[in-house]
């Protein structure tokens, strides 16, 4: 399991993951706080992987799944092989939090 900080700022794609050759990046659980109002949605480079959530001023989300279930590493979604994760902003407005994820093999 691994762990990444995040702390963007800028209008469009902002890399959270960088891409690993070969390997997926499995999202497990992540928690996103909105300093203003923006829409966010996490994509596989530039394919988008969840719709755009709109974030009010303080507002934030923080899915997650059971991860101490043994074995339950299905996650909330994935990029595909040889891709970055990506948090595509609306604005250039501060999203910070921090996520759980894994690399997964092809």
């Amino acid at each position: 399991m691994k762990f990444a900080k995040i702390d963007v700022s800028s209008s469009g794609s902002n890399t959270i993951v960088a891409a690993v050759a070969g390997k997926k990046i499995r999202v497990l659980a992540y928690t996103i706080l909105a300093a203003g109002a923006v829409t966010a949605k996490w994509q596989s480079a530039s394919t988008d992987l969840s719709g755009a959530m709109s974030l009010a001023a303080n507002g934030g989300a923080a899915p997650s799944i059971s991860i101490l279930a043994p074995g339950n590493m299905i996650g909330l979604f994935e990029t595909a092989p040889g891709e970055a994760l990506n948090l595509n902003l609306g604005g250039a407005v501060n999203v910070a939090g921090h996520m759980t994820y894994i690399e997964v093999a092809v």
